[in-house]
């Protein structure tokens, strides 16, 4: 552990790693990354690597698209294949009230360069022919969107920050961070103390309580989510898109010759708790041999649990906290953390660097939330 760093973050998965990597990038290499547990143990390794571009908010739609060529070059930046699969993400709109917000969505895409497009029931048949969508009142599909491997993701990240000579401490929670006088001086991990004249809050579903630890308050609540994956399926032959039911929040891809498949309970309550909630998967099993009929063959492989970070708004909060020089808040994405990581870690790295961003943080400001200033975003999964 290091007595003292230019900047300590907290938190060591794909945002506090890409954080990391964009700062030594910048040639600040007294950077320290503080993990609770192991890189990566939190909802970095669990989630199911969804990439898209298809957001309702303006803001949203730009952070994806500063971020995907990021992923797009990646191999080639760090050296590791992250394993992107751009196959798309198909939205099957079914119920009537979400006709109206996905026509605005695409009137959106259009005027801001979005490939994506509205498609009919038997066009989204041919491009999933594993789902039934004889229901489907129209879809929109984009070809860019996709899923990569977060650990691949993770390890490209780790792996040069650590050679540019960030450190990362693994097991090493954090307790206190001091302040005095209105400015961050450092944080507390068990009998260690790291003098840092800036935090960087990217904790994840612990941000919220991270932040507390000097005053601050970030409405931010954990959100269970639970995914389950299938054997191998002989007639799951081909690639197809992240498909969603809209309506249900139900989504699936092709994983190992099998199908991946998530989808949220709406009777759970914010918690930390990241077990499978196994009486919840015949609820998901139901709803996914409704719209794959393909999978009435299937068995569960296995399935596991990992957290959203949630906000009021669905949007993260960036940037820094007025009333306390020093702290940064890069948290609160709501399940969208990992695909806006590679333009998120550069920002906050440009705002601590050069003291402005490339992009506009305003509309991502911790103090929406007093004000009222809020972002909505639908085509939340």
């Amino acid at each position: 552990m290091p007595r003292t760093a230019d900047v300590a973050i907290i938190g060591g998965g794909i945002m506090g790693a890409s954080i990391a990597y964009h700062l030594t990038a910048k040639d600040m290499r007294d950077v320290v990354v503080l993990e609770r547990d192991r890189l990566g143990s939190g909802s970095t390794g669990k989630n199911a690597g969804g990439i898209r571009l298809q957001f309702s908010s303006e803001v949203n739609v730009r952070l994806s698209q500063l971020s995907l060529p990021h992923i797009e070059r990646f191999e080639e930046e760090l050296g590791i294949d992250p394993g992107f699969r751009q196959v798309g993400y198909l939205f099957l709109i079914t119920d009537p009230g979400d006709v109206a917000p996905f026509e605005r969505s695409l009137a959106l895409w259009s005027r801001l360069g979005v490939p994506a497009r509205r498609v009919d029931a038997a066009e989204a048949a041919r491009l999933c022919p594993y789902a039934r969508t004889d229901d489907v009142l129209f879809a929109t599909f984009c070809p860019k969107d996709g899923y990569a491997d977060p650990s691949s993701l993770l390890r490209g990240y780790v792996g040069r920050a650590r050679e540019n000579g960030a450190t990362f401490v693994e097991h090493a929670e954090v307790t206190a961070i001091r302040c005095a006088g209105g400015q961050i001086r450092g944080v507390c991990a068990g009998d260690d103390d790291v003098s840092a004249p800036v935090v960087v809050d990217a904790a994840g579903p612990w941000a919220g309580e991270v932040a507390k630890l000097a005053g601050v308050d970030i409405p931010i609540q954990p959100l269970r989510r639970q995914i389950f994956v299938t054997e191998a399926l002989d007639a799951v032959t081909t690639d197809f898109p992240l498909t969603i039911e809209f309506v249900s929040g139900l989504y699936a891809h092709r994983e190992s010759g099998g199908v991946l498949m998530g989808m949220a309970d709406a009777s759970d309550p914010p918690t930390f708790d990241e077990s499978v909630n196994w009486d919840f998967m015949p609820v998901v099993v139901e709803r996914a041999l409704a719209r794959f009929p393909v999978l009435e063959r299937a068995a569960i492989k296995t399935g596991w649990a990992g957290l959203y970070e949630d906000t009021p708004d669905k949007h993260p909060v960036l940037g820094r906290v007025d009333g306390l020089d020093g702290f940064v808040a890069a948290a609160g994405f709501s399940g969208h953390g990992l695909m806006h990581a590679p333009i998120v870690g550069q920002l906050i790295a440009e705002l601590i660097v050069d003291g402005k961003t490339s992009l506009d943080l305003g509309p991502f400001r911790a103090s929406r939330f007093r004000t009222g200033d809020l972002v909505r975003e639908h085509n939340v999964i």
